[in-house]
Formats: structure tokens, sequence, C-alpha cells
């Protein structure tokens, strides 16, 4: 039996809110600001997500090596939330407070309760490894199509938060590798511009 649910429903139901927003949001006449401010709560949604899923992760992997990567990674979702978060209030968006509950139940159906501190080890770690590169490679395609649809400061800003999240994707799949290989971690690059 697997600890790591990979088929989490709360992944896969902010997908589908994206796409109901995008396409009630044209509805409205003035949509291009409504759009984007909905763009906006969503991507920092999924950042917050990003955020807690790698801090959780690296309170319950076991191999030191991999403890640095998954705080690496969840203090960088943190600061593309606040980059959002910051222009969202630039349109005049105002940021929701994260359900605790809806982020409570995601995460556990990925790391269940009865997983504790230090306990997940390699062939557990292949299946959250995956979960976070299918949910990196979500957050790429966003940032990629809502690009075109952005001004140009937006623009820049997605196109830089896009190539930090092939960053993270590029290390999970190279730390997927390595387990996969020989069941070791190959660790923390720090990603920089």
């Amino acid at each position: 039996m697997s600890l790591i649910h990979s088929n989490s429903s709360f992944c896969y139901c902010a997908i589908l809110i994206i796409d109901g927003h995008v396409r009630s949001a044209k509805k409205d006449r003035g949509y291009e600001t409504t759009n984007m401010k909905e763009i906006l709560a969503t991507a920092i949604e999924f950042e917050r997500f990003g955020v807690e899923y790698y801090a959780r992760f690296k309170e319950l992997v076991g191999d030191e090596k991999a403890k640095p990567l998954m705080k690496g990674l969840s203090e960088d979702e943190k600061e593309h939330a606040r980059i959002l978060t910051a222009e969202l209030k630039a349109l005049g968006g105002s940021v929701k407070a994260p359900s605790k509950e809806m982020l409570d139940k995601g995460l556990a159906e990925i790391f269940p309760e009865k997983v504790r501190k230090n306990s997940i080890e390699a062939k557990d770690a292949i299946s959250a490894l995956k979960l976070g590169i299918r949910t990196e490679q979500r957050s790429i395609d966003f940032y990629s199509k809502n690009a075109t649809k952005a001004d140009e400061k937006l623009k820049r800003i997605f196109d830089k938060l896009e190539k930090m999240e092939r960053g993270h994707k590029e290390m999970l799949e190279e730390n997927l590798k390595y387990l996969e290989d020989d069941g070791s971690w190959y660790g923390y690059v720090p990603f920089l511009d």
C-alpha cells in the first residue's frame, strides 16, 4: 500500500476551477481585469498549496539529502505567492485567506495522518515526487497559457514563474531518477535565475 496518493482531488479540482473561472469571466463586460484577478487568485492558491505540500514532505521524508530540497521548494513557492499577491492587490483584488480545511483535506489525501515524521522512504517518496512533477507541469502550463492573456508586466512575471517551475520540475525529475535507479536522493542544488 502506498502512503502517497497521486490522484488527489484537491489538485484536479484546482484545474477545473481554473477552466470554470476563465470561461465564466469572459462573459463579463470588463473580463480582462476580472479574468486576470481570477487567474492571479488561482495561481496564489496553487502556490500556497505548494508551500504546504513541500513543507509537509520535508517533515515526513526520512533522507537528510531530501530535506533541503523540499525546504527550498517550499520557500520558492512562498515567494511566488508573495509576488502574485502584490500583483493581485495592484489590480484592486484581494487575497482570500487560505481555507485551512481545504488545504488540510488535500494534504491528508496525499500524506495520511498515520505517516509519521521522517517516515517516508524511497518507495513512497517516488510517488510523492511524481505528484510534485505533475503539479509543477500544471503550473508551467498554467503560467504559459495565461502569459498570452496578460499585459506586459504580468507576462514577464508569468514567464519568470514558468521558468522557475521548470527548474523545480527538473530538480524533482533528477531526484526521481536517482531514487528509481538506486534508492538514493540526489539532493538540492539551488535554482538561480
